[in-house]
């Protein structure tokens, strides 16, 4: 009831009051631009490991006085940025810590009413390097209204059929994310699909990073600096999409010598290489190139040619400068190809190419951190082969952000303008309703604020607002959103978060979700103003129970509003044509992790249910009534995943256990014969007609239950040269039969990998 009347409220602030809030945001943003805030004493910086120039997220930065009593302390954000306010004029020891790195400390002069800039950059210690991995803390349990850290580090605890970790697998194993199989490329977040999902490299967008086999994306281990993945519940920062969003940041080259490293395995190789660009010591590259073996595998490993192709190459270049600025050019191109259904399936293929540069910068004596960003990204879609359709989709979008952070006492506030200009274009023969081909061209600025604002010791409360405006499109629209966190005892250990707020979609990803067996997406603009819309609440608790032992729960619902959904037939094949549907979600995500030097494990279970009321024609025509109600094919009621690490020596094991329920899908109520009437009436003693299933009312039925067992060990050896390692595993061991699509027309059954033993080589030189 107070989530509906909390919608109703912002409903009629939308259409009363769009315009005056605006000139309030604006007039706002102008007051933080002059700097109005009254100042204090500061210390800020930013945070690098001293061999990559790479910022660290999560050092521990303490002021102390000189008998070594601590004043002040921070830990670095995911720009390696730390502020300490409110600091009284003296002289004072600062110490930044950040495990397998040698502690720095030195010493301050703080005047009245100053701002200094100290930044620092932290060497590894060789004396702990060994010891890194298994010291770096896990965030898979720490889960904060929605939003999760990611490290790279974390990817190396989830079982992988190659030489390094991947996101792509490890977002499979936290609860609430549902995945097509290990085929498809298509992650399910809490009741969204995979088109609601909004994607980030180095700030620029990018449309289907996931590759067609399933345990790979274009974010390897290898790649990786940090992700911020939010299941719901994201801030204002984040617009344009209704479901979840991955952030991920890229990571910089070596800035000190050249190195490189490569692995093979029957799923994947890889080459990737980095060092110092010029002569100096403050610019990088790195670079990276992979491809999919599994095609020329799979005669060996499974008996059968498996037509799956997907190929990346990344390059990034990072130059650093002493007054704080940072810049990074980025080039990633993705490229896949193949069938879901080996047999007689669609051929499908998608690629992406995203080009853009960053800039950040911390200027000295001032409060306001500065992330510029701009660049391209375009995403090209088509499928095709044993039907007579033949459907392509393509989207190039250009875009300009500027992201600020800026503090004033013990307020915090982010803000920023972004603008972008979309070009869609399609060519789908009239399967949507629409002209079989067609280009649009969408252009939009929108802004947002977000405040940290403390109250009291224990509560923090984060309001946000964010706007969004299109030329000649769609009205101005208002996304107003609000979080908060509780620790009632004090201690980040125990804590309590909440969130609500409106999210709104102005494009849309059109598939037909009742067949598992298609991985093409038609992007397209929503028609006549009826953006995708969703209401997102959540409520969580956390609690750190000591000796590594960590739990969390989180609870969650979701309104959803004008999901475009495929239009029913009972009978003929399956269609593309649109209809749009409202729904709910709702579910719960409880999670448990324990880790010390040497073991790791987590337990995730997710409850999911997902509801969908669309009123189409040929449902009255059909069920005797305009609306029905149903669970689409993606909701999956119950999901367990578990993972365990164990680190011995040179050693290192790990085992994943996932199960999840059954997915809906649509019965068949039986056959008959389409005659045409064309040529005059045909002679049915002799011509039967073409056959057809006449389908039952949407997703009653459901497929079995989904249980693989996965697990590998890997060995390191030391050499002059550099590293090898060797690993070995099995992918479902146990050789469970799980479905991955059933063919409602040929009644055949298309199976997920069974049991497949692979071994890979990786060398670090």
């Amino acid at each position: 009831m107070l989530n509906l009347l909390f919608v109703d409220i912002l409903r009629i602030i939308q259409k009363k009051m769009v315009m005056k809030l605006s000139m309030i945001f604006a007039a706002f943003l102008f007051l933080v631009y002059t700097n109005a805030f009254s100042q204090s004493s500061t210390i800020q910086g930013i945070i690098t490991d001293a061999s990559s120039g790479q910022t660290i997220q999560g050092a521990n930065v303490l002021l102390l006085n000189f008998d070594n009593r601590q004043i002040k302390g921070a830990v670095t954000d995911r720009n390696g940025l730390y502020r300490l306010q409110n600091i009284s004029p003296g002289e004072y020891k600062i110490r930044i810590s950040y495990v397998g790195y040698i502690t720095s400390l030195d010493t301050l002069e703080i005047k009245k009413e100053e701002t200094i800039t100290y930044s620092a950059s932290l060497s590894v210690d060789n004396a702990q390097l060994d010891e890194l991995i298994v010291s770096v803390k896990s965030e898979a349990a720490n889960i904060s209204g929605g939003h999760q850290r990611v490290s790279a580090v974390d990817l190396t605890r989830v079982v992988t059929p190659a030489g390094s970790g991947d996101i792509a697998n490890y977002l499979q194993a936290l609860p609430g994310v549902v995945s097509s199989g290990d085929r498809g490329g298509q992650l399910f977040v809490r009741g969204g699909t995979p088109s609601e999902n909004l994607v980030l490299i180095d700030g620029l967008m990018i449309y289907q990073p996931f590759h067609i086999v399933g345990f790979f994306s274009v974010f390897p281990e290898n790649l990786l600096a940090n992700a911020d993945f939010y299941a719901g519940g994201f801030s204002s920062k984040y617009s344009g999409r209704t479901s979840s969003v991955l952030d991920v940041q890229m990571r910089d080259g070596n800035i000190n010598k050249t190195v490189g490293k490569g692995s093979i395995s029957p799923f994947l190789a890889e080459i990737q290489a980095e060092g110092p660009l010029g002569d100096g010591k403050n610019a990088s590259w790195i670079a990276s190139v992979r491809s999919s073996q599994i095609e020329r595998t799979s005669e060996a490993l499974f008996g059968n040619t498996q037509p799956l192709h997907f190929e990346s190459q990344f390059l990034k270049l990072t130059q650093f400068s002493d007054d704080g600025t940072r810049c990074s050019a980025m080039a990633m191109r993705t490229y896949d190809r193949g069938k879901l259904d080996f047999d007689m399936g669609n051929s499908f293929s998608w690629s992406n190419f995203v080009l853009g540069g960053k800039c950040t910068h911390l200027p000295k004596d001032s409060d306001i951190y500065v992330d510029f960003s701009a660049g391209l990204s375009h995403l090209s879609n088509t499928m095709g082969g044993s039907t007579e359709t033949n459907l392509s989709s393509g989207l190039t979008r250009l875009s300009l952000n500027l992201d600020m952070n800026q503090s004033a006492g013990k307020l915090k506030l982010n803000y920023g303008v972004k603008s972008h200009m979309k070009w869609i274009n399609y060519n789908i023969e009239e399967l949507f309703q629409i002209p079989s081909s067609e280009t649009n061209i969408l252009m939009g600025l929108g802004g947002y604020a977000v405040s940290y604002i403390p109250i009291g010791n224990n509560l923090t409360i984060r309001p946000g607002v964010s706007l969004s405006f299109y030329a000649n499109t769609y009205s101005p629209t208002i996304e107003p959103r609000f979080q908060l966190s509780w620790q009632p005892y004090g201690s980040n250990n125990h804590e309590l978060n909440a969130s609500i707020g409106i999210y709104r979609q102005t494009i849309a990803g059109i598939s037909d979700l009742r067949d598992v067996g298609s991985a093409f997406i038609a992007w397209l603009p929503t028609p006549n103003d009826e953006r995708m819309e969703a209401i997102h609440s959540l409520i969580g608790w956390k609690q750190n129970l000591g000796n590594g032992l960590q739990f969390s729960a989180e609870g969650y619902h979701k309104k959803l509003n004008n999901i475009p959904v495929s239009l029913w037939s009972t009978i003929a094949e399956f269609t593309t044509e649109i209809d749009y549907a409202d729904g709910d979600i709702w579910g719960a995500d409880v999670r448990v992790e324990f880790e010390n030097r040497r073991f790791y494990t987590f337990l995730g279970y997710g409850y999911s249910w997902t509801e969908y009321q669309s009123a189409q024609e040929n449902f009255n025509v059909w069920f005797g009534s305009p609306v029905q109600s149903y669970h689409p094919s993606h909701d999956r009621r119950h999901q367990l995943n578990s993972m365990i690490s164990v680190y011995l020596g040179k050693y290192t094991a790990g085992i994943r256990w996932q199960f999840g329920t059954g997915l809906p899908f649509t019965r068949q109520m039986g056959y008959d014969g389409l005659l045409s009437f064309d040529q005059g009436l045909p002679n049915v003693r002799t011509n039967y007609g073409t056959p057809r299933v006449i389908l039952d009312k949407p997703f009653q039925g459901r497929t079995p239950s989904y249980h693989r067992l996965d697990i590998s060990i890997e060995r390191q050896f030391e050499f002059n040269f550099g590293s090898i390692f060797i690993q070995a595993g099995a992918i479902n061991t146990y050789d469970r039969v799980n479905l991955f699509y059933y063919d409602v027309f040929t009644q055949r059954r298309i199976n997920q990998l069974p049991f497949a033993p692979y071994a890979s080589v990786k060398m670090e030189l």
